[in-house]
């Protein structure tokens, strides 16, 4: 495999977005919108905005960009072949939470605070039309994929509802109610004929209709409750399945035609079969040494036998809910595990000596240091790292699920994605962190599991082929194929890739750090 990299440019706010067509990249840098080239990088473009970007949004045509400044109340619309061309939406006192475009790209539409309305403004004739009471701000409000309609969740008298809204006259097409105690999302199915609905996570309840809101299916399990309830759902983008991921770290897959669940994807501390199972783990070495332990920062607990002491460890380390274990014992921290957070900036040197450590006598505070402060310790020698492939069965890194406590981790599967042909499913326990499991949307059966030393942070697939990019908040980007999963060193300095957003076009995806980003190229090998 061969990746080229870009230099790193800066960037605030929300992460870079490719247009639909790929042509494109927008950033945001504080106030100001900067309109680059995908291929080149060369900036097409810069407009300024009322005040700081909080989201960017491409229109359809590839031509307009939304920009919402939700601290201001503002949304404000430019174009890239005509910088005269500018559009300015104010809500008012009553302030703007989430914002978005119509299918056709000739609406935009936004969320007030509290959630008291709709707002969908027409870029034609300026006429405004209000859809009442959305139950959510950033979810519940969803297109059919033809764009005729749009489906919005409502609560009304403790009741949840789905109002299916007509695009051309705005009026209401069906409204019915959902047999769920407190609806968390809906969605349309990829052909428009179905809308998926489930329960929040205190419930596992999930329910299909029709548009016009005859039931054609519920699936509840026998052991529900808040051990099972439903976390996320995605439908495959060919239509055939539909995946949720549950807080029983199982990832169940239903078929679009008879509405049966097909298979129940477990997420194993130990991986058995199949045998045609590969499992990768990354190792370091140093000095040509393997080490076995994993990564500093990020050893793996499964929990003690005292409950207390779980919920005193975990709200002291809330900032680092990966602190998990493979079985072993736990291991003391270093004096810059808790102050260093991968960057330079905001760190400031926290040495033991300068602490008072080995002394009673209470720490003094000490004035930050103006310079560039230092790294945290490494390990002493040349280190590199590698996978390896564990023979079966071979053991994950769990962590004790945990649903009590001020501080409790999330726990279950909070993330899944299929890759753009629907082949294959790609899914993270959040009881194991630094995993990404990769399974047959076809054979229904698990092609890989890929164990990182960092907790994984973002994972995407490439819209044209089988590829997947993951980024751990290292300075590695990993990708696995049918083929195999290798990784590469990123080659700038001080960077660390927290967020993996791939361009429509494919072959390229943008590597975002905490105030800087990166793109990155498939050469041809």
């Amino acid at each position: 495999m061969s990746l080229d990299f870009s230099e790193t440019y800066k960037r605030t706010g929300p992460t870079p977005v490719f247009s639909p067509d790929g042509r494109f990249l927008a950033t945001a840098v504080e106030y100001r919108l900067v309109i680059r080239d995908a291929e080149t990088l060369t900036v097409c473009s810069i407009s300024s905005c009322l005040d700081r970007i909080h989201k960017i949004e491409w229109a359809p045509n590839s031509d307009h960009v939304l920009c919402a400044c939700y601290k201001r109340g503002v949304v404000q619309c430019f174009s890239v072949s005509d910088e005269k061309w500018t559009c300015l939406i104010d809500e008012g006192p009553a302030g703007c939470v989430h914002a978005r475009w119509s299918p056709n790209g000739t609406h935009i539409l936004t969320v007030a605070e509290f959630n008291v309305r709709c707002s969908v403004w027409s870029l034609l004739d300026k006429s405004c039309v209000y859809l009442r009471q959305p139950k959510f701000a950033d979810r519940g409000i969803e297109f059919s994929p033809n764009g005729k309609f749009i489906l919005v969740v409502e609560r009304r008298e403790c009741k949840d509802h789905v109002s299916v809204v007509s695009c051309s006259s705005w009026t209401t097409a069906a409204r019915f109610q959902v047999a769920t105690t407190d609806l968390a999302d809906a969605t349309w199915s990829p052909d428009g004929t179905a809308i998926a609905v489930w329960d929040a996570p205190t419930e596992h309840a999930l329910h299909v209709y029709r548009p016009d809101g005859t039931k054609l299916a519920s699936y509840e399990p026998s052991s529900g409750g808040a051990a099972a309830g439903v976390r996320v759902g995605a439908w495959c983008p060919r239509g055939g399945l539909l995946a949720t991921g549950s807080l029983d770290q199982r990832a169940r897959l239903f078929s679009h035609v008879s509405w049966r669940m097909l298979a129940e994807l477990s997420h194993p501390d130990a991986v058995v079969f199949p045998t045609t199972v590969a499992v990768y783990r990354e190792v370091e070495e140093v000095d040509g040494v393997l080490v076995d332990s994993p990564h500093p920062g990020v050893l793996l607990d499964d929990g003690g036998e005292d409950d207390d002491d779980d919920d005193a460890e975990n709200d002291a380390g809330a900032a680092n809910d990966t602190a998990l274990g493979v079985g072993g014992e736990r291991g003391e921290s270093t004096w810059w595990e808790d102050v260093w957070d991968g960057h330079e900036e905001g760190f400031r040197a926290k040495h033991p000596a300068a602490t008072g450590a080995g002394s009673s006598r209470a720490p003094e505070r000490s004035e930050p240091s103006r310079d560039p402060p230092p790294r945290p310790p490494q390990r002493a020698g040349r280190v590199t790292a590698r996978y390896v492939v564990e023979p079966l069965p071979a053991s994950v890194p769990t962590r004790r699920p945990r649903l009590t406590g001020r501080s409790a981790p999330a726990v279950g599967v909070g993330a899944l994605a299929f890759s753009g042909d629907g082949r294959f499913l790609a899914t993270k326990n959040d009881c194991q962190p630094t995993t990404v499991w990769v399974w047959s949307a076809i054979s229904l059966e698990l092609c890989a599991c890929l164990q990182q030393l960092r907790p994984v942070t973002s994972f995407g697939w490439d819209p044209t082929a089988h590829r997947l990019a993951v980024a751990t908040g290292d300075s590695r980007v990993y990708v696995w194929t049918p083929e195999g999963a290798s990784f590469v060193e990123i080659p700038l300095p001080n960077f660390a890739a927290e967020e993996v957003a791939w361009s429509p076009a494919g072959g390229e995806f943008v590597l975002a750090d905490r105030d800087t980003f990166c793109c990155s190229f498939f050469g041809q090998d």
